[in-house]
């Protein structure tokens, strides 16, 4: 048996179902200040060091986490996926509340304990700056295509199209509105100042995608690059077994989802396409790819991941974008 308390919490909107081993718990609680103080001070009282394991559930589980680190109070914050695919693995039959959190506890038992460490406050309200950034950027888009269709035919009420014109202004004044406020908070404080600059100077990057990368990846723990790529899901990944099975190559798709999201077309891919027309190295980069065999698509992705790998040692190494090293040919 583990010298240390295992908690698991499953962590909903409004509440929050705890089960221990031995500390004895309420049945639920409510996820509000008040409440998760009394929580953590019943995890305060147990006799053994407590550990919590949790599950990253959108932005719910981040107040309670803190709150624990804070208390001294040891949590694993574990992939959704991963604890999706432990449950099956144990045989788990049935989804309720205390149920998952009985399963967290036993993930926290059986699997290595990787401690949760809270980025700086600062870094968490930049990067809710840059998500309100690309929700609107998606409403945009949308409302361009609803304002494309519309205009097809000569029936549509002048109405819709000036009301559809006026959605997209507003929304493009507010997408303005919030990226100056990020810039704004990026020449305030020094650690976003320095990775600003570092990402303003590769070739394709305006303040836009730069602010867009810097919230996303500023709030991950350490990661090597290579970790950064599984997280956006630009990763290959390969299907081959025996003589029965053998697919192409083609993306993950996994990791972090806003991540993916993110980086795929406001942030990197843009900038790839930017970069690969404006700097010649990338340019023959994705060239040679292209005469490889590759279509242009995936050499601009290739492209995506290379910047991405670039940004990484950019900012580890605190230098600007050099195309020869990151293009250098092995």
């Amino acid at each position: 048996m583990s010298s240390c308390e295992i908690v698991g919490i499953d962590v909903a909107v409004r509440t929050l179902v705890a089960i221990g081993e031995r500390v004895t718990l309420t049945a639920a609680y409510d996820n509000t200040p008040a409440s998760r103080s009394s929580l953590i001070q019943t995890l305060g009282r147990s006799r053994r060091p407590v550990r919590v394991v949790l599950e990253a559930t959108g932005i719910y589980f981040v107040d309670l986490a803190c709150e624990l680190v804070a208390a001294g109070i040891a949590v694993m914050v574990v992939n959704p996926k991963a604890a999706h695919h432990f449950a099956e693995a144990i045989l788990q039959r049935r989804k309720t509340d205390p149920v998952d959190a009985a399963m967290l506890r036993e993930y926290g038992r059986r699997m290595d304990f990787v401690p949760w460490q809270p980025p700086r406050p600062e870094l968490f309200g930049f990067r809710a700056l840059t998500r309100e950034v690309q929700a609107l950027s998606k409403a945009v888009a949308a409302a361009k295509n609803r304002l494309h269709a519309v205009t097809a035919t000569r029936l549509t009420p002048a109405a819709l199209i000036r009301a559809l014109e006026r959605q997209i202004a507003h929304n493009q004044t507010l997408i303005d509105e919030l990226v100056a406020a990020a810039l704004a908070q990026t020449e305030t404080d020094p650690e976003l100042a320095r990775l600003f600059a570092r990402t303003d100077s590769v070739p394709g990057f305006a303040d836009k995608a730069a602010v867009l990368v810097i919230g996303e990846l500023t709030v991950l723990p350490p990661m090597t690059a290579r970790q950064w790529v599984a997280q956006a899901g630009l990763d290959v990944r390969e299907e081959s077994s025996g003589t029965s099975l053998t697919r192409r190559p083609r993306l993950s798709k996994r990791g972090n989802k806003r991540l993916r999201q993110t980086l795929f077309y406001p942030a990197l891919f843009y900038p790839a396409l930017t970069a690969a027309r404006c700097c010649p190295a990338a340019g023959a980069f994705v060239e040679r790819l292209v005469a490889h065999g590759k279509t242009r698509l995936q050499a601009i992705v290739a492209l995506m991941r290379k910047l991405l790998h670039g940004l990484h040692a950019m900012w580890r190494n605190d230098e600007d974008f050099n195309a020869e090293k990151l293009f250098a040919q092995a």
